[in-house]
């Protein structure tokens, strides 16, 4: 009975200060709900281990991370082996590599398709922990040297080229222009490592081999799930014991990856081998950072209103407590005020983290729509232990907002309270808890708002920079030849094709030229170091970095650039055995000052005495940036090869006249005339293909544009509501000090003073966390002055006014009044 008439007080205490109550709900709604959010999205994309149907996580083994790459590398599986022989602590290990191919000559399909696939050992699916669905897995044999070629699909594949047949198994299907049976299908959802859509078994003689190498294209990648109760220290332990002696017996060619500067083979959780994980994890980890801030920013701002609801309720309480009310009845009644409101507002925010949730898988599909390339691991929904961060998260509000308003209420002298008859003296101790709120509330809101303006105006000039080529009336795609029909080495069947489809594409109408780049401009990007010759660093690290590309003769006007200096390639370099180079105008201006950039030679370097041939440059060609303008991984030097020489995959701009869609039929057509096993993947506009790298990043800009408004809001109403309080509780001393003959215009500078100090206390406490913070993000993407210039010093401007205005509001109202109003206040 004593509960409900608690309850029941506090409904009516609730509902005669209706506004009070939203606006608190409100508070909690919208910071608790951004909270279980962004938990659910961090999580399930990047700190939760990855454990599939084990209970153990899968770990990564393989290279380093290069930043300036911006992906992770292979490593020789010489290496590979030998940690999963000698290790005690891993209970299984596979190794693979990803790739792409093509499926082909299907009865219900027009064309080819590009798939996403994985090369395995034949325990892949073993160390996952699933088994397909339909059919088997690899086994042994199927490795063999000579054994019939077998591939596993996924359940989507099945599902859409093959409806679900349950006779699939034995069909024989064209992948990359061979012949392979299907052996098995896997569950709905499994496409690891990542993204897979087909398997196939790599030859035993890619998997074991007897002496290291440093070829590349021999290189694997590893996963391991670890025993039970292992942890990921343990083992990175152990490989770095078990390395440490084995790169002793290397041969000296290889002895420079006992001291790779990031460590030859790592071991690290499988969620980083996503390259936009591992090179954005600076990000993830300053959103995680900026949510924690908001949280305790509604933490502090409902503890502000309820706190503010106390001081207007001082003398009830205390006349509550004469008349014999218990002090803890009196807390407990505090409590269901606190329980109350972060009650409906854990409602409210578990409503809006499932909206926030839905919308974002909406966005993950529009991102990957045309690639096909979302990892499995990325398709976000709320689970328990959502659940358990939303409830263990009410309790600390209920807590933290609860019992510091009881605490203020029942700490004072209430003999005093009821024999003056006051509100009007704020003592010390409470005067400093207000101050150190409002310099809480200053820090956290600036740190928020600052690298949420920052990473938004970045993001914002990255899609809005001039990559020094013309998009529009441009269509790209990328374009796969099955290596069966078309071997890399020798490569003129390659060429030729290319050169065939540019020839038929140019004949027709309504299209102006074509041209074949490894990665357009604005997008790709990767750097590496390059020497001059005659110029040599002693260290390979401390040449100048390029980006280098490869692209077809006669590439440059179909993107609107041009040769600024010496020639373009042409037939004289396909037989003359020297391997010539252009070079883009910055790079001839910062590197060659005397203008001498013609004719000399240059080359890529790399560890261990890795070069390339020696390039001649033979030409200059405007400037153009590959890489979106705010990643680190984009070069303002690059260096262009001729496609010629090289058996790269190569994209395709055409530049047109008329429709767009037209442009894409044309396309298509020409291709499937030519050859209906080669494969068009990703057309779309040009526009499109350098947004699409910019989609990921700004979805997540959203969240920290989302997470700035809620601190604004909190930050705004906070400040002003702890001034107004503050300010309400000195009345008295503010009456008494114009009684004595200050002015009003004394009295409000005296208070805008004192606001001042907090300010700048706080901004100085939210500048060196934010500095600290965006340096870290700088390590993974390039930042704009105008950013730093928005977010530094735009955001102190803003919070300043705004601290300053909650003060002069307040400040005004209660010099308005009479002074001896303030010193009779009951």
């Amino acid at each position: 009975m004593t509960i409900w008439i608690d309850i029941k007080y506090m409904l009516r205490q609730l509902t005669n200060k209706p506004m009070f109550t939203l606006i608190s709900v409100l508070v909690v709604a919208f910071g608790l709900g951004l909270t279980v959010y962004t938990y659910t999205l961090l999580t399930q994309i990047v700190f939760k281990p990855l454990t599939l149907q084990g209970t153990a996580p899968l770990v990564a083994i393989e290279g380093e991370f290069r930043e300036k790459h911006g992906r992770g590398q292979r490593a020789d599986p010489y290496h590979l082996n030998h940690i999963g022989a000698e290790s005690k602590l891993i209970e299984r290990m596979s190794l693979y590599r990803t790739g792409s191919t093509i499926l082909s000559d299907l009865d219900n399909m027009t064309g080819s398709k590009k798939l996403h696939a994985s090369y395995s050992q034949w325990n892949l699916f073993e160390v996952a922990g699933v088994q397909p669905q339909l059919g088997r897995g690899f086994s042994p044999a199927d490795q063999e040297v000579g054994a019939d070629p077998v591939v596993v699909i996924s359940h989507a594949v099945w599902a859409k080229y093959f409806g679900q047949n349950p006779d699939i198994l034995g069909t024989s299907i064209r992948v990359n222009g061979t012949p392979k049976q299907i052996i098995g299908v896997m569950p709905a959802g499994f496409s690891f490592p990542a993204v897979a859509q087909i398997w196939a078994p790599l030859v035993i003689t890619q998997i074991q081999t007897s002496a290291p190498s440093d070829a590349y294209s021999a290189s694997l990648n590893g996963v391991a799930r670890l025993k039970n109760g292992v942890s990921l220290s343990q083992l990175r332990s152990e490989v770095d014991s078990l390395l440490a002696e084995h790169f002793q017996l290397l041969p000296q060619e290889f002895a420079w990856r006992t001291s790779s500067p990031g460590g030859y083979i790592r071991v690290f959780p499988f969620k980083y081998t996503d390259d936009s994980i591992a090179q954005k994890s600076s990000i993830f980890i300053a959103l995680f950072l900026v949510v924690v801030l908001i949280l305790l920013l509604t933490c502090i701002n409902v503890g502000n209103l309820l706190l503010a609801r106390v001081n207007e309720r001082i003398k009830e309480v205390a006349i509550r407590i004469a008349l014999g009310i218990s002090k803890e009845r009196l807390v407990i009644q505090m409590l269901w005020e606190s329980v109350f409101i972060c009650g409906v507002g854990g409602v409210l925010a578990w409503i809006l983290a499932a909206i926030g949730v839905q919308v974002t898988n909406e966005v993950l599909n529009g991102i990957f729509a045309l690639s096909e390339a979302r990892p499995f691991w990325w398709h976000i929904k709320l689970e328990s232990d959502a659940v358990v961060v939303l409830v263990v998260t009410l309790i600390f509000m209920v807590i933290a907002t609860g019992l510091l308003p009881a605490w203020r209420a029942l700490t004072g002298d209430m003999n005093a309270i009821l024999r003056d008859g006051t509100r009007g003296a704020l003592g010390k101790i409470n005067g400093r808890i207000n101050k150190s709120i409002v310099i809480t509330e200053i820090a956290l809101s600036s740190v928020v708002l600052m690298i949420a303006s920052i990473l938004l105006y970045t993001s914002f000039n990255a899609q809005n920079a001039d990559y020094g080529v013309d998009t529009n009336n441009r269509i790209t795609a990328q374009i796969l030849l099955p290596t069966s029909v078309y071997p890399t080495n020798p490569r003129t069947k390659r060429n030729d094709f290319y050169y065939q489809l540019k020839g038929n594409l140019e004949q027709s109408p309504n299209i102006h030229s074509v041209a074949y780049f490894t990665s357009l401009p604005g997008t790709g990007g990767g750097s590496s170091h390059f020497e001059i010759l005659g110029k040599e660093a002693l260290v390979y690290n401390e040449n100048p970095l390029w980006n280098f590309e490869v692209v077809s003769r006669g590439a440059w006007d179909t993107v609107a650039m041009k040769i600024i200096a010496g020639r373009d390639f042409d037939e004289r370099d396909l037989d003359s055995g020297e391997s010539p180079v252009i070079i883009n105008d910055s790079m001839a201006r910062a590197l060659f000052p005397l203008g001498d950039a013609l004719g000399q030679r240059v080359r890529t370097v790399d560890e261990g005495d890795w070069h390339t041939e020696w390039r001649t440059i033979v030409g200059i060609v405007s400037d153009s940036v590959h890489g979106p303008t705010m990643q680190a991984t984009s070069a303002w030097h690059t260096g262009y090869g001729l496609m010629d020489l090289r058996s790269w995959t190569m994209e395709l701009v055409v530049h047109y006249s008329g429709s767009e869609a037209q442009a894409m039929a044309t396309l298509h057509k020409a291709v499937a005339d030519m050859d209906p096993e080669v494969t068009l993947d990703q057309v779309q506009s040009y526009e499109q293909l350098i947004a699409q790298p910019m989609r990921l990043i700004d979805a997540i800009n959203t969240i920290f544009l989302w997470c700035g408004l809620v601190a604004l809001v909190l930050a705004a109403t906070g400040i002003y509501a702890v001034s107004a309080n503050s300010i309400s509780l000195r009345s008295q001393e503010i009456a008494t000090r114009r009684a004595l003959g200050a002015s009003n215009g004394h009295v409000v500078r005296f208070l805008l003073k004192e606001a001042g100090l907090q300010l700048t206390a706080g901004l100085v406490v939210g500048m060196s966390i934010s500095i600290w913070l965006i340096y870290r993000i700088s390590q993974s993407m390039l930042i704009g002055g105008g950013g730093f210039a928005i977010g530094l010093v735009g955001v102190p401007i803003l919070i300043s006014v705004m601290v300053l205005i909650a003060t002069y509001i307040p400040s005004k109202k209660i010099t308005s009044y009479e002074p001896s109003e303030g010193l009779r206040q009951v």
